[in-house]
């Protein structure tokens, strides 16, 4: 007693712009090809005019390396079938997901590096910063001295008015 509730939304990947909502909380986003098929698989689906084969996902398109046997798929006429498919399509997302993150991390990796190799300092040794540390330290004593003797100037001047 699992009734699905379809709805069309703007998931545009792949062409998965159907939602099924089931009414035990389970989700699958389907293509409107693939509805179309598993309605066939309705034991009430009124036969129609719809192709039985149907171009195949973009990404078993030959230009992208596989043969030009997979430009065709039959869809399911079984339960049995429609499993298998659904299994694959959801095997082929993974990948495609796993793909598109391992991408983003890597340009966001290349990113960093790029900012870390921009931070003052960095062409230098550990010796290098030091003795930077250093002579920042002895410029802070000598200009902190400075003040010190322009605040007693200032300070007789004062009085003397």
């Amino acid at each position: 007693n699992n009734i699905p509730i379809f709805t069309n939304y703007s998931l545009k990947a792949n062409g998965y712009n159907r939602r099924c909502v089931y009414s035990d909380g389970d989700i699958e986003d389907l293509r409107l090809e693939d509805l179309e098929q598993l309605a066939k698989l309705d034991p009430n689906y009124k036969k129609s005019r719809l192709p039985t084969k149907v171009k195949a996902h973009p990404t078993d398109n030959p230009k992208n390396g596989s043969n030009g046997t997979a430009n065709i798929k039959k869809f399911p006429h079984t339960q049995a079938q429609y499993a298998q498919l659904l299994l694959e399509s959801e095997h082929q997302r993974d990948v495609e997901t796993t793909q598109l993150l391992a991408q983003d991390i890597l340009a966001k990796s290349a990113a960093v590096d790029d900012l870390v190799a921009k931070l003052p300092g960095m062409n230098r040794t550990r010796q290098m910063q030091m003795e930077r540390i250093n002579e920042l330290i002895k410029s802070n004593h000598d200009v902190t001295r400075d003040l010190e003797e322009a605040y007693v100037v200032a300070k007789e001047r004062r009085e003397e008015v």
